[in-house]
């Protein structure tokens, strides 16, 4: 009679997905309480499962005080495999599904303000129509969201967040294109104001500043004649949302510098005028970030897809 070989044991063996899930959410929510809250379950709970899964382990993976919990050394190597791992098994599951279905389900979509009203919007109108199946939730904020925390899918910006507290570090980050600027003033503003027809005239104008822009706000690098300048500007409105600076440009208070993309409809109109005859691409960028996995979410590859086109058209 042919023995059957004995199965090889596995280096998974007395590890449970569930700690790893517990394990994983818990450092991604940065408290046993908060994490606790999302699960319906007690601090008890999660922190229960944790030292089942440091005993199985037979290491220490986290530091805990009253209100956080902290990455161990190793643990901080354990919980880089953990969000993978888990990125993938939901990627797996999401393929498999798409395989079997048509796109169904929600999007969740978290974008920068300016970015996502002149460019996410309207993606999403587009995504709307090819697939119809499928809701779509957008949230606005000028701070980033916490991924998994709050189920976003993908969050969509052109911002630096290293500043920002709630950026959630060890996700994909995919450049979806560059960012061309203009410097543009409306018709009834030119008809009241000298128009200006060289760079440095710009210091005679009341110009709309942008707080958020990064480095000096009030010095402009502006192309005339294929020639870059750096022009130190000012005015009497400042602010630190962009799509306020396209209002007042539009209103007639002043001259704005801005993405293409967020006054494109405008230029060709003639609502707005451009100056010095083009734009400059400054060293800004749309990003899209999402969890890390081999494998994108079939619903969030299709958006991205449509979003790259949108901002490709809007910047012609």
């Amino acid at each position: 009679m042919t023995q059957v070989p004995p199965i090889a044991r596995s280096s998974f063996e007395g590890l449970d997905l569930n700690d790893i899930v517990i394990f994983t959410r818990v450092v991604q929510h940065g408290s046993f309480t908060s994490a606790a809250k999302h699960f319906g379950k007690s601090p008890s709970y999660m922190s229960k499962h944790i030292a089942q899964l440091e005993h199985a382990l037979a290491l220490n993976l986290l530091h805990r005080s009253t209100h956080r919990v902290f990455l161990t050394d190793v643990g901080n190597v354990f919980f880089e495999h953990c969000v993978r791992i888990l990125g993938e098994l939901d990627a797996a599951k999401a393929n498999a599904n798409a395989m079997s279905r048509e796109l169904v389900g929600t999007l969740r979509v978290h974008s920068t303000p300016g970015v996502g009203q002149a460019l996410v919007v309207p993606a999403i109108a587009d995504f709307n129509v090819q697939f119809p199946t499928v809701k779509v939730e957008l949230t606005f904020s000028v701070y980033s969201a916490s991924l998994m925390e709050r189920g976003v899918d993908v969050l969509i910006g052109s911002r630096d967040f290293d500043d920002d507290d709630f950026f959630q570090s060890g996700l994909f980050e995919k450049k979806l294109g560059a960012v061309p600027y203009v410097v543009c003033a409306s018709a009834d503003y030119l008809g009241r104001h000298p128009r200006p027809t060289k760079p440095h005239e710009l210091s005679g104008h009341n110009c709309l500043i942008h707080m958020k822009q990064r480095g000096n706000p009030r010095q402009w690098k502006v192309s005339d004649g294929g020639e870059e300048f750096t022009i130190s500007v000012d005015g009497m409105f400042q602010t630190n949302i962009e799509s306020a600076i396209r209002i007042a440009v539009l209103q007639g208070s002043g001259i704005a510098r801005l993405p293409f993309y967020s006054v494109a409809n405008e230029l060709k109109s003639g609502a707005l005028v451009s100056l010095f005859g083009g734009g400059i691409t400054l060293d800004r960028s749309i990003k899209a970030f999402y969890p890390r996995s081999r494998y994108v979410p079939k619903k969030v590859y299709e958006f991205l897809s449509i979003l790259e086109k949108r901002l490709e058209f809007a910047s012609q």
